[in-house]
């Protein structure tokens, strides 16, 4: 019963890395998602800037 100690310690220290683990995916999530909404922003601004000229150049020319 004396080495029950070590037990409940190997247990917190276990919970206590997976806690630490668990805690920088969060943030690296957090961080991949601001990093998409940017390109994603990043391609909606060139897609904006693109179709009028492409609009204009695939319309037929009337003379």
């Amino acid at each position: 019963m004396e080495n029950v100690w070590y037990l409940f310690a190997g247990f917190f220290v276990t919970w206590l890395i997976l806690g630490i683990y668990l805690f920088s995916l969060r943030r690296q999530i957090e961080v991949l998602r601001s990093e998409l909404a940017s390109l994603r922003g990043e391609a909606r601004t060139s897609e904006r800037q693109r179709s009028p000229e492409s609009a204009t150049a695939s319309e037929p020319n009337v003379s």
